[in-house]
């Protein structure tokens, strides 16, 4: 049997659970073989997919009605309740337009909180999946009129829409998910790291400094993407017609670059290319970049190197 077909029928036989229930059980084993590297040993260890499926349903039963389903916001302005250090496993945070700031929590430095103003009420959801997932996104669509709002009414205050997530400072996940749509997300003052990573910009803009990840996954549209950090093993960039920029600590194993580029530009440290063609570092190492450019611009920059 083969990963996907493991996975199909557990899927099969999940088929009591909600469809968001059945994608975040089916979304955690797949990272686990993933980062297991090796699938006969991973459906030795769980057994078959009616076995692995037992288990999962006893969890779901077990949990409160409250926690099976996300708490979404009643008013504008708000806060949730705190979620400890040892409950959160991996971060998904998935938002169309707003102001995303994540921030060091040092009011209490084991747990993760929730801030928000300028929303609607039901604007946005959040919730601990059985599996540990912490995600925040968009219930429904938030007005883009309420983002852009207007700078010169009598009081000149725009109230646009303001998610602040605190974490610990140096949190590490099995799963880091950040999507931002039309807005902005940034990441400051911290040192997070996770065993996989998915990174999505649309037309707006995203910031995230001092990032630690093995296999990456960076796509961006139309919007802006900078990233200071670390990207280790496997990371696929696609970039349509934005912008893209790694500052990345590359040690003493070093990177290994694959690029292909359509109309747009792409640069590694020193090294230029631009319109129809293809650029390749040599041998592929462990730690390897993966790049499509159409439009856009990507700019990758050793900071070992720039410092020696």
């Amino acid at each position: 049997m083969t990963r996907h077909e493991y996975l199909d029928e557990l899927k099969w036989e999940l088929r009591s659970l909600s469809v968001e229930e059945q994608e975040d059980a089916l979304e955690y084993y797949l990272g686990y073989f993933e980062d297991a590297g090796n699938d006969e040993a991973v459906m030795k260890e769980f057994g078959s997919p009616t076995e692995l499926a037992s288990s999962i349903l006893s969890k779901f039963a077990g949990l409160p009605a409250e926690r099976r389903e996300k708490q979404k916001n009643t008013s504008g302005d708000g806060s949730s309740g705190a979620f400890t250090r040892d409950e959160v496993k991996s971060l998904d945070v998935s938002v169309g337009v707003a102001e995303v700031v994540i921030i060091a929590n040092e009011q209490n430095p084991d747990a993760f909180s929730l801030d928000y103003r300028g929303l609607g009420p039901g604007d946005i959801s959040f919730g601990l999946s059985p599996f540990g997932t912490l995600s925040v996104e968009n219930s429904r669509r938030v007005s883009m009129l309420n983002f852009i709002g207007h700078r010169d009414t009598d009081d000149g205050h725009v109230n646009h829409p303001r998610i602040l997530i605190r974490v610990p400072k140096d949190a590490a996940f099995d799963s880091l998910k950040l999507h931002m749509g039309a807005g902005s997300l940034k990441c400051k003052g911290l040192g997070l790291s996770s065993k996989r990573s998915y990174i999505e910009v649309g037309a707006g803009l995203m910031e995230i400094e001092n990032l630690s990840s093995t296999n990456s996954k960076i796509r961006c549209g139309m919007g802006s993407l900078n990233i200071t950090g670390r990207l280790d093993g496997i990371t696929t960039l696609d970039c349509g017609m934005g912008s893209v920029k790694l500052d990345i600590m590359e040690g003493e194993e070093g990177h290994s670059v694959f690029a292909k580029i359509g109309l747009g530009s792409f640069e590694y440290d020193n090294i230029k290319k631009g319109g129809i063609t293809t650029f390749e570092s040599g041998e592929k190492k462990k730690n390897h970049f993966s790049i499509n450019c159409g439009m856009g611009e990507v700019k990758i920059r050793s900071l070992d190197r720039n410092r020696a």
